[in-house]
């Protein structure tokens, strides 16, 4: 009899998780670029082999260019879009929704990037966040070190935004600057099986979006330039860029 039951409890637990397993895992995060003085709500959506991310504003700083005492200059500029930044993975490629600065303006665009190399460091460290297990790994990506805490109670490889490749759900991530910060605050499952690339923008290379990025903070410049009198110079240090990613190698 005991060994019936045993039977019945496997059959039903396997029935469950074979379930879950085909239903669509919707992670919901707070995110937080301090450097930015942003907060945004990041939905994950995760079916077998794709996922994809959207950003919501909640609270961003507004537009500033300044120079300061040192002659470091800062500066950020937010798009008014509302559809926001977006990010679709499969284990091959990212696609994401982004906006490039040229001409005064701001310009969505949809770029195609090959999934680039994550080296992640799987620590013993255990600790307990929000009633998960979880395990702890490092990982240094476009320029920041972070510290993760996933669970294998959840496995899958993707994670909120360009994150992949750990064996379970990203609960939390810390970078060791403390100035980007992920936490899950909320786990859904849906019978929905709707995710798709974001397509509203202009296509263009991982390569040209690069250099679109790497050349703001020149314009910037010579936007500030021309604020000065007529005749009057001023020369200023580039400081480390404020956005998620310092780099793209």
């Amino acid at each position: 009899m005991k060994k019936i039951i045993l039977v019945c409890v496997f059959i039903a637990f396997a029935k469950f998780c074979y379930s879950q397993s085909n239903k669509q895992i919707i992670a919901t995060y707070d995110f937080i670029n301090k450097n930015e003085n942003k907060i945004e709500i990041v939905n994950l959506y995760i079916e077998n082999t794709k996922a994809y991310s959207e950003f919501l504003k909640l609270k961003s700083s507004k537009d500033t260019l300044y120079a300061d005492e040192f002659e470091d200059i800062h500066f950020n500029k937010e798009s008014s879009d509302s559809i926001g930044k977006q990010y679709f993975l499969t284990n091959k490629n990212i696609v994401f929704r982004d906006h490039i600065y040229t001409d005064n303006n701001f310009v969505p665009v949809i770029v195609n990037e090959n999934m680039p190399n994550y080296d992640w460091k799987l620590e013993s460290d255990k600790i307990k966040i929000s009633n998960y297990l979880c395990n702890k790994a490092k990982l240094e990506f476009r320029g920041r070190n972070y510290n993760f805490w996933y669970t294998t109670e959840i496995p899958t490889q993707f994670g909120p935004w360009k994150f992949f490749g750990l064996p379970g759900l990203i609960v939390k991530i810390e970078s060791e600057d403390n100035s980007i910060q992920f936490q899950l605050v909320k786990l859904e499952y849906s019978d929905k099986k709707n995710i798709s690339k974001p397509h509203l923008g202009k296509q263009i290379t991982f390569k040209e979006y690069v250099a679109f990025q790497e050349k703001i903070t020149d314009d910037f410049i010579e936007k500030l330039k021309t604020k000065l009198p007529r005749g009057a110079s001023i020369k200023v240090n580039k400081v480390d860029p404020t956005s998620i990613e310092k780099n793209y190698e």
